[in-house]
């Protein structure tokens, strides 16, 4: 397989972010890891191993990214919650305007990137297609939590809301943005298993918000057999990908 590693300054984040590239044509999809989880995730856990045998035939390309949990929202030691938006809102820069551009300059794919997580990598990959339906081509999302309120309790302010894909849903206004996300795939799995109750709750309003705006989408419920964990992700994620090559 493909493999190549990349180490570079940020200047969003004032350090060095590192991703690593599995492939190089396809159907290009953008992982985002795991609450307190960084870019080799994606290897560990198995997930390039589900996904190997479309990568290596060329089908699909798998970049995984970085994240900054410890300093931005999951910071939860920090009682200054607005400097925690901030390190999000310096992360959602750092992949919209440094990550993005430079991934889709050297690799000059066939088609926009689409965004993958599990869990607190829903979130992530959910945001970046709400706040930025022109760049990706959908949403592959798996036990997701999808409102801001999880990670800041009460507080709220423009950052806040700007960070929360289920609240940016509902209070869409704008029927041309609506429109552009009316034309992305978006594909959302949960289950009724072990640890997936406020997952399980939020996918449901998020459905809702998402059917009220009349935006296509697919969400699937699992059975109780299928807990919050890579084992149940990796099944999710060797069935349904076919639905997006």
């Amino acid at each position: 397989m493909i493999t190549k590693y990349y180490k570079w300054y940020s200047y969003s984040l004032n350090r060095d972010m590192e991703y690593v590239v599995y492939g190089n044509t396809g159907v290009p999809f953008i992982y985002f890891p795991t609450q307190y989880n960084r870019f080799y995730e994606a290897f560990d856990k198995g997930v390039v191993a589900t996904l190997s045998y479309l990568i290596e035939s060329g089908k699909i390309c798998l970049i995984a990214v970085d994240n900054i949990d410890y300093e931005s929202l999951s910071n939860f030691a920090s009682w200054d919650k607005r400097k925690r938006l901030e390190k999000q809102e310096d992360y959602y820069n750092y992949i919209i305007n440094e990550f993005y551009p430079s991934i889709m300059n050297e690799y000059q794919f066939n088609s926009l990137p689409y965004t993958l997580g599990m869990s607190f990598g829903a979130f992530q990959a959910f945001n970046m297609v709400i706040r930025q339906p022109k760049l990706f081509a959908g949403v592959f999302a798996m036990s997701g939590i999808y409102k801001i309120t999880y990670f800041i309790n009460d507080y709220y302010d423009e950052l806040a809301f700007y960070n929360s894909p289920l609240d940016q849903i509902n209070l869409l206004k704008d029927e041309n943005y609506i429109e552009y996300l009316r034309h992305k795939k978006i594909l959302i799995v949960v289950s009724s298993g072990a640890y997936e109750e406020e997952s399980l709750k939020e996918t449901r309003e998020l459905e809702e918000a998402l059917n009220n705006k009349k935006i296509p989408h697919n969400v699937y419920y699992w059975t109780n057999n299928y807990p919050h964990d890579f084992p149940s992700w990796n099944i999710y994620l060797d069935y349904y990908i076919k639905d997006f090559i």
